[in-house]
């Protein structure tokens, strides 16, 4: 049978002869006697593709090591080839023994089987060369793009109500189209890198952005890993040759392609130039807006809302504030477990929470550091609390000082630094006075180029905000005064201790602790709202420039006369709440003092004060004194004297304040009233102040307006608190944010006051005036005001005046503009009031910014204002009326 398959095969091979067909049979004829060269060609090939595999394996491999992803195209191929070199290729060679093979009992070669494989051979040999040609490929893998959603687990963010306003608002802000750059600021370990992560998180997972990439930009920023950073989450990757200017340029390209970008920079120090690194500016042209195709928005984090604000031009910045008690309370019991649950803990833990601040990273190091430790651990953690040691509590160095000391060493003013070192030497907790650092760093010289107090007082605000930005400082609950968050302060007295300037900790032996310090050489002692007993005898610190002593209650501790001998060098010295019997005779030697504080003493004889010829700026606020001595007049250099609160100040010698020349502010508040008519008396009398020609800040009290001379008031007043008539304590203190306040009382010819004593200017200038039980006033604005309306009267409180009739009165129904800034207006006991406003005001502004209007009393009133003026009322927050008996509505007609 086979050879008559044989024989036909060859008859059938002869009998073909068309030129036509010659290739095609003599490529048949080859397969049967050149099935070698064929399987041959085959194996060649298949070892060539196992080269080309291997070529291409190597940098898959090395990509995949690396996350890349493969490209499609080249799995595919690595695919086929495995395919091709297991099946085919391996079944042919497979097959090759067989082919050898003779038959017709070894006389005949096998010449089907060679045919067949010799075919097989040259078509598989046909798809390895082009399984070769499809397998060069430039590129094997490419950078995924990030999944931030995926990789980006915000373990730390806790969704309390403070961190969710924030969250919520930053979310919102990313919804407007008309911001592309928005701020979120905050002190260091605060919360706002963990804040902007989930926002991330969430507009990844709402689809609200394409991509989503995020870098640190720290305080030394490295442009290229910036760019590598947002370059690995965009998906881009940079060539080796590509220098930093042509990687900004294909980054900025690459995010004007793409319709949604959000790109978050993280802890901004300075300002960063968003080309330099290859940032669209947040610039969108109007095609872009109106196609609403294209969009970067970027969110920056930093301390510093003036740097977001001024520098990187945020549109919109939200601050992130402490967390709250029960917040701090609620991170610290998750951490700790449930220790805090035993009765022996739970104090602790409380007060431990307090000195954390309510600042996350603070909370959740000490928390990690006290976790399943005994209680013996926790308290000696809240002892380096109570005593700012926080750098010993294990991991609070590394996670919490350094952190905030980076913002200290971040201040770009110089004399930003000393005054925050000056806030480290006050209590913790408690509020820090401006008008105190004011005195303070004027006294110690800290201000550069500044020749005023005015200039001084500036020049503090400035740094004070300089502070704030930097999230160091936080507002007061006061108009003057500001705040420390508890662990700032910590850090704070650790950096000023540095400079050897030492915050005295409230420890039981408060002497030995001095003793300790005085050993340091220290230029600065605080020893703020302590319970001090006892002194050194001799303070003996020749390098000491400062010392504050806050004595936290009046005690009977006594300060011995030797103790400011060897402390010559003394610039600053405030004493409070200090009993003296008489004052140290070794005060007297402190030659270099230039403020000195005795508020809240017990003073006798003073007039060892007048030896210190250097003193600018003196005080004895709240203190027991009765007498300003003839001596005292010996301080020409004077620029600030304050005796506010002294009440029991009956005597000052005259001429006296007279020799102040270059006193600029006099604070005579709820004090000295026993004022000479004339000068040359046994008293002071006001016609000594016409000669202090640098006053500009002026607080003073006259019971009895006949002692006025003329023209009393100098045009130069800047700041002033004026009452004249008696029983004013009612409004000391006033409004502490209102810089000028006339007050009068029990007047009777208040025209001649106000035409021949210039007090008149007073009140056209003033921002709060108080009247009560004034006699000859019907209309207020008519008769105290020169015709201007009050332009810049903030507060007004009318009390007991009998005979007036309007505040605005109609006078020839003159139209005209009152009260535009008018915040708060309190009427009492005005029994003939009978309309508050009785003038046609066509002015849209006056009265619209008033807020608060109290009313009681005043019986005759039958409506608070007229339809025309209710429509400026626009800002009207709250009315308080109570016993007007006849008062029929709140708006009625004119």
């Amino acid at each position: 049978m086979a050879v008559e398959a044989c024989l036909a095969f060859l008859t059938g091979v002869v009998s073909e002869g068309a030129k036509s067909l010659y290739k095609p049979l003599k490529r048949q004829i080859s397969y049967v006697f050149k099935y070698q060269s064929y399987i041959d060609g085959l194996k060649v090939q298949v070892k060539q593709l196992g080269h080309q595999r291997e070529r291409v394996e190597i940098p898959v491999h090395q990509a995949t090591q690396q996350g890349d992803e493969i490209y499609e195209d080249v799995a595919d191929w690595l695919n086929s080839v495995k395919e091709f070199t297991q099946g085919a290729a391996k079944s042919i060679t497979d097959d090759e023994d067989r082919a050898k093979k003779f038959c017709f009992k070894g006389l005949c070669p096998n010449l089907i089987s060679r045919y067949k494989l010799s075919r097989q051979a040259a078509k598989a040999a046909e798809a390895a060369a082009s399984l070769m040609g499809k397998g060069n490929f430039s590129n094997v893998s490419h950078r995924p793009t990030p999944k931030l959603v995926e990789h980006m687990q915000v373990k730390d963010f806790e969704a309390f109500d403070s961190r969710m306003k924030v969250f919520q608002d930053v979310m919102e802000a990313l919804r407007d189209d008309k911001l592309n750059i928005i701020g979120v600021y905050g002190m260091g370990g605060v919360g706002k890198t963990t804040l902007v992560k989930q926002v991330a998180k969430q507009v990844m997972e709402d689809k609200w952005f394409d991509k989503v990439a995020m870098a640190e930009i720290t305080e030394n920023p490295d442009h290229q890993k910036i760019q590598d950073k947002l370059a690995s989450d965009l998906g881009i990757k940079f060539e080796l040759n590509e220098n930093i200017f042509d990687r900004a340029n294909r980054l900025r390209r690459v995010l004007k392609k793409e319709k949604r970008v959000l790109i978050i920079l993280d802890n901004i120090w300075r300002e960063l130039k968003f080309d330099e690194v290859g940032i669209p500016s947040g610039d969108v042209d109007e095609k872009d807006r109106e196609d609403d195709q294209r969009r970067c928005t970027i969110i920056l984090t930093s301390r510093s809302g003036d740097l977001l604000c001024n520098d990187m031009n945020c549109q919109k910045i939200f601050w992130i504030d402490a967390l709250s008690k029960e917040e701090a309370l609620q991170l610290f019991e998750k951490i700790v477990g449930d220790s805090t649950k035993i009765s022996d803990f739970q104090s602790t833990a409380n007060e431990i929470v307090e000195k954390c601040g309510g600042l996350p990273v603070a909370l959740s190091t000490v928390a990690n550091a006290l976790k399943n430790k005994e209680r013996y651990f926790w308290q000696d953690a809240l002892n380096q609390l109570r005593r700012s040691h926080a750098r010993e509590i294990h991991g609070m160095k590394a996670n919490v000082y350094t952190s905030i000391k980076l913002s200290y060493d971040f201040l770009e003013s110089a004399e930003a630094k000393p005054l925050f070192r000056l806030c480290g030497l006050y209590s913790e907790g408690h509020a820090i006075q401006v008008s105190g650092l004011l005195r303070y760093g004027v006294g110690w010289g800290l201000f550069e180029n500044v020749y005023t107090l005015e200039e001084a007082r500036s020049r503090v605000h400035r740094l004070i905000d300089n502070l704030k930005s930097s999230c160091l400082l936080l507002d007061g609950d006061a108009e003057d005064e500001v705040k420390m968050h508890d662990v700032i302060h910590v850090v704070a007295v650790s950096i000023a201790a540095g400079e050897r300037m030492f915050n005295i900790p409230n420890v039981d032996d408060v002497e030995k602790k001095m003793e300790e310090t005085i050993r340091k050489d220290p230029i600065a002692i605080s020893l703020p709202q302590r319970d001090i007993q006892e002194l050194p005898e001799r303070l003996g610190c020749p390098r000491l420039q400062l010392l504050l002593l806050f004595s936290k209650r009046y005690s009977s501790m006594q300060i011995s006369d030797l103790f400011f001998e060897g402390t010559e060098e003394l610039k600053v010295l405030t004493l409070t709440r200090i009993p003296f019997s008489s004052l140290p005779s070794s005060l007297g030697r402190l030659i270099n003092l230039q403020t000195l504080c005795l508020d809240w003493c017990q003073l006798e004889d003073i007039a060892a004060i007048g030896q210190l010829k250097k003193l600018e700026i003196l005080s004895f606020r709240g203190s027991d004194i009765k007498q300003l001595p003839l001596e005292i007049g010996q301080l020409t250099r004077l620029q600030l004297l304050d005796l506010s609160n002294c009440r029991s100040l009956v005597v000052i010698a005259p001429n006296v304040i007279s020799k102040f020349s270059r006193l600029e502010e006099l604070y005579m508040g709820d004090s000295f009233s026993q004022w000479d008519k004339v000068e040359g008396g046994s008293n002071a009398s006001l016609a000594e102040l016409k000669g202090l020609s640098k006053l500009t800040t002026l607080n003073i009290q006259v019971p009895d307006a006949q002692i006025l001379p003329q023209d009393w008031v100098s045009v130069e007043l800047q700041s002033y608190k004026i009452c004249i008539g008696e029983a004013w304590w009612r409004i000391w203190p006033v409004n502490s944010e209102t810089s000028r306040l006339v007050g009068l009382h029990g007047l009777e010819n208040v025209s001649t006051l106000l035409e021949n004593y210039g007090t008149k200017m007073l009140l056209k200038e003033a921002e709060e005036i108080h009247l009560n039980e004034l006699k000859g006033v019907q209309n207020v604005v008519h008769e105290l005001d020169d015709g201007e309306g009050f332009p810049r009267l903030k507060h007004l409180s009318v009390e007991s005046c009998s005979e007036i009739l309007h505040i605005v009165g109609s006078v020839g129904r003159v139209r005209r503009k009152v009260f535009p800034l008018l915040v708060s207006l309190s009427l009492r006991n005005l029994n003939n009031l009978e309309t508050i406003c009785d003038s046609q005001l066509t002015e849209d502004q006056s009265f619209s910014n008033l807020r608060i209007i109290g009313v009681q009393s005043c019986h005759k009133l039958k409506h608070l204002f007229s339809f025309s003026i209710a429509k400026n009322l626009l800002r009207l927050q709250k009315v308080k009326v109570a016993f007007c008996h006849d008062l029929e509505m709140m708006v009625g007609k004119c």
